[in-house]
């Protein structure tokens, strides 16, 4: 494998006008899978040894990016001492499976969620070991890395890893090292609303696209694009996503991937969930699933018989 290309060609074909025709379980239309991005206690800190700190939170900080800053600080501790919990309980009494996209290193700071999640209705897709920069990495350190994460991972929690999100930038590696490593699917691209199979050093691999226009991180701005000033705002928003996804969605299923994380989720902006969750149970067509189900349906469905990894569909209870 080692003299194998690694360049990863774009594709602004898809499927173009001619979707596949199929549906989710039960004749559902639309899948809709709620993502939590848990890193807290895995971001860039100088008591962790790093040169500079993570300070990608609303507040804002005069001090050196060398220097600790305990009110930063402070809002990722939110998400483990709180928020998180806060979901955890929405989704329970919603009966609403959902993700995590873990940074395993995480639950070592907050031994009850791992186990909590041993017992959720939810699973893992890989986020790394820590939310740090990915810049620089070489193929065999992010395998390295992805090993680790996948090791961790079922230590700590009991899930098998059988899909990732590296924290970006992705490289020309990243792909091919989920499919050597024995993952049944890729979630680090935005470029569709459907599953899709994409080269990989000549076998197919499962793609299950994310997205970041319906992700709270679009309530603090950054990264991600304009934020909102508050959770009607941005219910509005994937109310809007979902309507237009389910019109579209009669003849072909559809993904909507809600990315949440948990130091965002003040009281004022998790309303945003509960009211979506109430909106979409009026719907016969919507089916909440876990991103495993979800790929598992489509592979079962379309795969080809070289698809890399297709066995760890049986992983998949």
């Amino acid at each position: 494998m080692a003299g194998v290309t690694t360049t990863r060609v774009r594709d602004f074909i898809g499927y173009g006008e001619s979707p596949p025709n199929f549906s989710w379980p039960g004749g559902k239309k639309v899948a809709i899978n709620f993502a939590i991005n848990y890193e807290e206690g895995t971001e860039r800190n100088p008591l962790l040894g790093d040169s500079s700190r993570d300070s990608r939170t609303w507040v804002r900080s005069a001090l050196p990016d060398s220097e600790r800053d305990l009110k930063q600080e402070g809002e990722y501790e939110y998400g483990t001492r709180v928020s998180i919990w806060r979901l955890l309980r929405l989704f329970k009494e919603f009966n609403a499976p959902f993700s995590v996209f873990l940074s395993s290193e995480a639950p070592t700071v907050n031994p009850a969620l791992a186990e909590r999640l041993k017992t959720d209705d939810c699973d893992v897709i890989s986020h790394g070991t820590r939310s740090i920069s990915r810049i620089g990495l070489t193929g065999e350190m992010e395998r390295d890395d992805l090993r680790r994460s996948i090791d961790q991972t079922l230590e700590l929690t009991g899930k098998h890893i059988l899909g990732a999100f590296p924290r970006p930038p992705i490289t020309d590696n990243s792909r091919r090292v989920m499919a050597e490593e024995g993952l049944l699917y890729d979630s680090a691209t935005t470029n569709d609303d459907r599953p899709y199979f994409a080269d990989v050093s000549g076998r197919p691999m499962l793609v299950l696209p994310y997205a970041v226009d319906t992700n709270d991180a679009r309530l603090w701005g950054g990264q991600s694009g304009p934020g909102y000033t508050g959770s009607t705002d941005f219910f509005d928003y994937l109310k809007d996503a979902f309507d237009i996804l389910y019109r579209e969605s009669d003849e072909s299923g559809t993904v909507m991937s809600i990315g949440l994380h948990a130091r965002i989720m003040r009281p004022g902006r998790v309303a945003f969930i509960l009211r979506f969750l109430e909106y979409v149970s009026k719907f016969e067509g919507a089916w909440i699933a876990k991103r495993n189900d979800i790929a598992a349906h489509f592979a079962g469905l379309f795969a080809p018989d070289n698809m890399w990894n297709l066995d760890k569909v049986s992983l998949i209870k």
